[in-house]
């Protein structure tokens, strides 16, 4: 290899210097934003399974006490304290709604779930509707 070819082999590998470090400055944000989004899509998700968990078990409390107003202050309540139970913190209830549709319960809960950044976790909602429980006298 001549001097003029060595030269040339150097001035071509120049330009390629710091090539990684600046690459790896640009994406660094746009891999950290993803994995907060995801990771908030999961908090977002157990949030809503939480929430579904509690909407289930305060209707199941409506249902079997007769859909009255006792049972449904009660299933609201118990709503409140499932979800604390089983949430662990991890969704914050801001409503619970029980109320009597013919002979359905219908129960609601909405909350926000946990959230790595401000206002970025959406409002989840669970509805769950069921038959009020009668005993029914064979005749």
């Amino acid at each position: 290899m001549n001097v003029v070819q060595a030269r040339l082999a150097r001035l071509r590998s120049r330009p390629e210097r710091g090539a990684s470090a600046i690459e790896l400055a640009l994406y660094t944000p746009i891999m950290f934003l993803i994995i907060f989004i995801i990771v908030q899509f999961s908090l977002t998700w157990h949030g809503n399974q939480i929430a579904a968990a509690a909407a289930r078990e305060a209707a199941r409390t409506a249902r079997i006490g007769g859909g009255t107003p006792e049972a449904l202050a009660a299933a609201e309540a118990r709503g409140r304290e499932y979800a604390d139970a089983v949430g662990n913190g991890h969704l914050v209830i801001t409503e619970i709604n029980a109320i009597q549709v013919g002979e359905n319960v219908r129960v609601t809960v909405r909350g926000r779930s946990t959230e790595i950044i401000n206002n970025l976790a959406p409002e989840v909602t669970q509805t769950i509707e069921g038959p009020i429980e009668q005993f029914v006298p064979d005749l």
